[in-house]
C-alpha cells in the first residue's frame, strides 16, 4: 500500500496518483513552480498537508491539499504576492514590495477570507478557514473538479450563445451575493469562473477581492487583467462599485461568445474601437450583443449598476422559444438524444398524460421521477404555477461518497420559477418559523419516502408546524402565493442520486409531465 502525503489515504501498490484526491504519489508536483512549499508540508498545527501546485498568480500560489480532520481534499491558497521571496518556509517581501504594504495586504487577505467563509452559495467557492503562518497567510478552500470557461474556450472555441449566457448569468447571481456583502472580486475573467463536474458555475480566485463603500471614492492597489478590467481599475483614487465587476463579467461573456479578448479599456479611452460581439460572431443575437456593450460602457454611470440588472437584461435578450441549458457534464454527453418535445401548453392546461409519451401514470401529487445523466432539460416554465419562468431556485441533495461515505458531496440543480413564485419560495425557505412552504415540504418528502417512516416524517412535520402557529403566516407570503401555485415552498425536491440516476419529487402535475417529456430518453426505473 502507498500512503498519500496529501490526504493520508491508502492506495494500491504501483498506483501513480491517489484514488481519493488525485495527487501524484511520486516525485514533487511543486518542482515546476519556483518558491513553492515542499510536498508534504504541514500547516495549521498539522491540519492541512500540502500537495501539488494547482496554479500561481500575482497574489499567491494555490496548492492541492488534504484536510486530515475532515479527510477531504482542499485547495490551499498561500498569500505570495509578486516580488516575494521564501526563506525556508517563511515568506518575505522583497525590494519590489515595501514591508508595510506587504503586511497590510496580508491582513486584508485574512480579513476578506474570513468574510468569504461566511458565504454559503453554490456559485461562490467555499472557504473553510484562514490563518497566519510562515510570516504569510493561507486560505483553505473547497477543491473544485471541473474546468474554467477559459479551458472550455481553448478546447471548443466560442461557446454557443445560450450556453455562455446561462453560465454567465449564474456567475452574475453569485456576484450579486458578493456585492451585497460590500465586496468586489476585481479579477473576473474566463480563468476565474469554473464549470464543475457536477454542473455548478463557481466564482474562484478572490485573492484580489476588496471591500468598497457605495458611492465613495477610495484607494485600491492596481492589480488587474487587461481586456477585462474597466478604466477606473487603472487608477487608485477613483470610485469603485459593483459596476467595476459588471464590466469584467460582460468582458468575459464577450470573449466566450466571440473567441476574441475585448479591447483594453485604456486603448478604448484613446479611441480604439470595441467591435460589437455580433459583428465578430453573427450567431450572437442582437439583444445579447447590446447587453454586453451596455455593461462595458467606459463611463460607470452608463453601465448596469447591479449584477442582477445585467443578468435580467441578458435573460430578456435571449429568445424564449427554447429552454436554457442549465447543466453541462464534464465529458461530452454520449447518451441518446431526447425525444422531440411536444409544444409547451399554455398555463393552466395540462400536458397530455399519455403514459407512452410522458411516462406519467400517477394522477395525484407528489410525483416521483428518476432520470439518468448530467445533462437534463428543465422546461422554462415555473415549477410552481407553470407560468413562463425567468428565475431559478436550487434543489440540492448532500450524500456521502467513498469508503463508508466519508466524503460528503452536495449536488445542485437549478429549477426554473417565475419571479413572483421565487419570492415566496425564498421567503418560505428562509423563514425561521414553519410556514406554508415548510408545511408542504414535510409531507412532500414523507410521501416520497413512503412506508411508515415516510408517514411519520410527513405527519410529524405538519403537526410540529401546526403547533408552532403556522396558520398565522405572514401577509407578505400570502400575497405572493397565486391561485395557480401548488405550494408556498419549493415545488421540486432533489431526493437522491445513485449510479448516475437522479431522483426528484414534483408537486405540479403540468410541470412534471413537461419534464418527463423533455427527458423521455433518460427516464429510468428506480432501484428497488
Amino acid at each position: 500500500m502507498i500512503r498519500c502525503l496529501v490526504c493520508n489515504s491508502d492506495n494500491p501498490a504501483g498506483a501513480q496518483t491517489c484514488t481519493t484526491c488525485g495527487a501524484s504519489l511520486s516525485g514533487d508536483p511543486a518542482s515546476g513552480i519556483t518558491n513553492a512549499l515542499p510536498l508534504g508540508t504541514r500547516l495549521h498545527h498539522g491540519l492541512y498537508t500540502i500537495g501539488k501546485v494547482l496554479g500561481q498568480g500575482g497574489f499567491g500560489i494555490t496548492y492541492l491539499g488534504g484536510d486530515s480532520q475532515a479527510r477531504r481534499p482542499v485547495a490551499v491558497k498561500e498569500f505570495f504576492p509578486y516580488g516575494s521571496v521564501r526563506r525556508g518556509l517563511a515568506v518575505h517581501s522583497s525590494s519590489a514590495l515595501a514591508s508595510a504594504d506587504f503586511d497590510g495586504a496580508r491582513s486584508k487577505f485574512l480579513d476578506e477570507a474570513r468574510v468569504l467563509a461566511q458565504f454559503r452559495h453554490p456559485g461562490i467557492v467555499g472557504v473553510y478557514g484562514a490563518f497566519a503562518e510562515n510570516h504569510t497567510a493561507y486560505m483553505a478552500m473547497e477543491f473544485l473538479r471541473g474546468r474554467s470557461l477559459q479551458a472550455l474556450l481553448d478546447e471548443r472555441g466560442p461557446l454557443p450563445e445560450r450556453e455562455a449566457v446561462a453560465d454567465v448569468t449564474r456567475a452574475g447571481e453569485a456576484l450579486e451575493v458578493v456585492h451585497r456583502a460590500n465586496l468586489l472580486h476585481r479579477d473576473l475573467k474566463p480563468d476565474n469562473i469554473m464549470v464543475t463536474d457536477d454542473g455548478r458555475v463557481v466564482l474562484i480566485d478572490f485573492g484580489n477581492a476588496r471591500t468598497f463603500a457605495a458611492g465613495k471614492t477610495g484607494r485600491m492597489t492596481t492589480m488587474l487583467t487587461p481586456g477585462y478590467a474597466p478604466l477606473e481599475q487603472y487608477g487608485q483614487y477613483v470610485r469603485f462599485g459593483p459596476f467595476t465587476d459588471i464590466y469584467a463579467l460582460a468582458a468575459t461573456l464577450y470573449h466566450v461568445v466571440t473567441g476574441r479578448m475585448p479591447t483594453d479599456a485604456t486603448d478604448r479611452a484613446t479611441g480604439a474601437p470595441l467591435p460589437p460581439p455580433r459583428d465578430l460572431n453573427p450567431a450572437v443575437s442582437q439583444g445579447v450583443s447590446d447587453a454586453i456593450l451596455w455593461a462595458m460602457a467606459i463611463r460607470v454611470d452608463r453601465r448596469p449598476q447591479t449584477a442582477s440588472a445585467f443578468v435580467a437584461a441578458l435573460r430578456a435578450a435571449l429568445p424564449v422559444d427554447a429552454p436554457m441549458a442549465l447543466r453541462r457534464p464534464r465529458e461530452p454527453d454520449r447518451s441518446p438524444p431526447p425525444a422531440p418535445a411536444p409544444a409547451t401548453p399554455p398555463p393552466g392546461r395540462a400536458v397530455p398524460r399519455d403514459g407512452a409519451a410522458t411516462g406519467a401514470s400517477d394522477d395525484e401529487p407528489p410525483y416521483r421521477v428518476a432520470v439518468a445523466g448530467e445533462r437534463l432539460t428543465w422546461p422554462m416554465r415555473c415549477a410552481c404555477c407553470f407560468e413562463p419562468a425567468g428565475a431559478s431556485f436550487n434543489a440540492e441533495h448532500t450524500g456521502g461518497e467513498g469508503p463508508f461515505s466519508l466524503f460528503q458531496t452536495t449536488r445542485i440543480w437549478e429549477v426554473p420559477y417565475c419571479a413572483q413564485c421565487l419570492e415566496h419560495v425564498r421567503l418560505a425557505a428562509e423563514s425561521p418559523v414553519p410556514s406554508v412552504g415548510r408545511l408542504a415540504a414535510a409531507p412532500l418528502v414523507g410521501a416520497a419516502l413512503g412506508g411508515p417512516i415516510g408517514l411519520l416524517v410527513g405527519l410529524g412535520g405538519a403537526a410540529a408546524a401546526g403547533i408552532m402557529g403556522a396558520a398565522q403566516r405572514s401577509s407578505t407570503l400570502a400575497a405572493l402565493v397565486k391561485p395557480t401555485c401548488v405550494a408556498s415552498g419549493p415545488a421540486v425536491a432533489y431526493l437522491a442520486w445513485d449510479h448516475g440516476a437522479h431522483t426528484f419529487v414534483f408537486l405540479n402535475r403540468d410541470y412534471v409531465a413537461a419534464f418527463r417529456a423533455e427527458n423521455a430518453a433518460r427516464l429510468v426505473a428506480e432501484r428497488g
